[in-house]
């Protein structure tokens, strides 16, 4: 089940929420746990290995936070023993990517509820452990289960152990999901349709005009789609009266690379700089350790986003950018920043050619063809068309990508003028949803 379904919006949550107002705060971390179970049983009824998977990694981590609570000589060992079974599912996934050709398909939500998984571990191991039902719902808690935000463990159990019930959550949480919904709805699914002609073509049969306006519009796709499905998280669970953490801040509107990462997908940022950066030695021993460190980190955050090897280039492509303005054009890039506000989306862009393409060789053919050097495409002019079908929601999606909007619905949010408008956008989501198929999130697949 996703969030942009008519049985997520009109039978679910709905259903949920009722339930939720009504139950006395001491009965609601099980209604919680039920939720969440349902909510992912309907999604993967089709496939039953996948409700299995999670059974297992979630059973995992309730055996972990159970036995740091006992007295245990070898706790290093056991917290060791206990994240490689959390992390085998996610490793047999990602390894058999790199390894064969038909690899089988990552299970839904997998990557995010390890992640998840192994800081509850952690935390356990420092703090021994934590109840059942409270373990469980940290992993299960289904507006984060797909696709994140990935929360720190004692922030996630002190918002579920006192959830609000302040009606000014709720407004937020509400108005929250619907921007976040129309992120998805309205921009992304829009924008996706770009790359269709491109690789039904093939990528050498295409303009190089046409060439760019898929990287630019996949860019902001996975983007939008993306920030929209985080949005659409902290806005259910704010309903709720728990705060989730902020997933995005404007990314595009970086001036550095490293800023970038401080913006795009924070929370995932935030999980390898606690649990791979630091522990490896980070940048407080020395130049030597912070490379090993980084090199670690992004080698494993390529790794993570896919099986393929395009994804492991993509990675090693960040970690040289990342190095590159450590060593030798940062201080340059702070002193002229209008260079810095360009050059960062133009090299992410290319970066996310790794994530659309097949492989190495198609994604350097695409490479070429953005510069003309190969191919020959079957129409010069291919480009118009499709920019005619996307340029409303083109134009959009680089507006909405910068903090403006944001800024002017803050002076009227809360206002009936607010509300009216939220109810348009919401109206329009709706319209969308019933005329066009829906494109899934890309994220379920990384």
């Amino acid at each position: 089940m996703v969030f942009n379904s008519f049985s997520f919006l009109f039978l679910f949550f709905p259903a949920f929420f009722v339930l939720w107002l009504r139950v006395p705060d001491q009965y609601k971390k099980y209604l919680i746990l039920l939720g969440s179970l349902v909510f992912y049983a309907i999604g993967t009824w089709k496939t039953p290995v996948q409700p299995g998977v999670l059974a297992g990694v979630a059973c995992v981590g309730i055996l972990g936070c159970a036995l740091f609570q006992r007295a245990f000589f070898r706790r290093k060992l056991l917290l060791a023993i206990l994240i490689a079974l959390a992390a085998a599912p996610l490793v047999y996934v990602k390894v058999t990517g790199l390894c064969m050709a038909d690899a089988p398909p990552l299970p839904l939500g997998l990557s995010f509820y390890t992640f998840q998984t192994i800081a509850l571990l952690v935390y356990a191991y420092q703090h021994e452990g934590t109840d059942v039902v409270s373990t469980a719902n940290s992993i299960l808690f289904f507006p984060k289960l797909l696709s994140g935000p990935i929360a720190e463990p004692e922030e996630m159990l002190t918002e579920l152990s006192h959830p609000s019930d302040s009606r000014d959550m709720i407004d937020e949480g509400l108005q929250e999901f619907i921007i976040g919904l129309a992120y998805k709805v309205i921009l992304a699914d829009h924008l996706a349709g770009v790359l269709g002609p491109i690789m039904i073509r093939g990528v050498q049969g295409v303009s190089v005009q046409l060439a760019w306006l898929g990287a630019l519009c996949y860019a902001l796709q996975l983007y939008f789609d993306f920030c929209g499905y985080s949005r659409m998280a902290v806005g259910v669970a704010g309903m709720m009266g728990i705060r989730l953490p902020q997933n995005f801040r404007h990314p595009y509107c970086s001036g550095s690379i490293r800023e970038f990462w401080k913006r795009w997908h924070i929370t995932l940022g935030r999980w390898f700089r606690t649990y791979v950066y630091i522990p490896l030695g980070g940048s407080r021993n020395g130049t030597k350790k912070l490379v090993f460190s980084t090199f670690v980190v992004w080698l494993l955050t390529g790794i993570w986003h896919g099986g393929g090897w395009n994804f492991v280039f993509w990675g090693m492509m960040m970690f040289a950018l990342l190095m590159g303005e450590f060593f030798l054009w940062g201080k340059w890039i702070e002193k002229h920043p209008a260079v810095g506000h360009i050059y960062v989306p133009f090299l992410v862009m290319l970066s996310w050619i790794f994530f659309f393409t097949s492989g190495p060789a198609e994604a350097g053919h695409y490479f070429l063809r953005l510069v003309g050097v190969t191919g020959t495409p079957f129409d010069p002019n291919d480009w118009q068309e499709v920019l005619a079908q996307v340029r409303v929601y083109l134009v959009l999606a680089v507006i909405w990508a910068t903090p403006l909007p944001e800024l002017c619905f803050r002076k009227i949010r809360g206002t009936l003028a607010g509300w009216i408008l939220m109810g348009i956008l919401f109206l329009v989501c709706l319209f969308f949803m019933s005329t066009a198929a829906s494109e899934p999130f890309l994220y379920f697949s990384f």
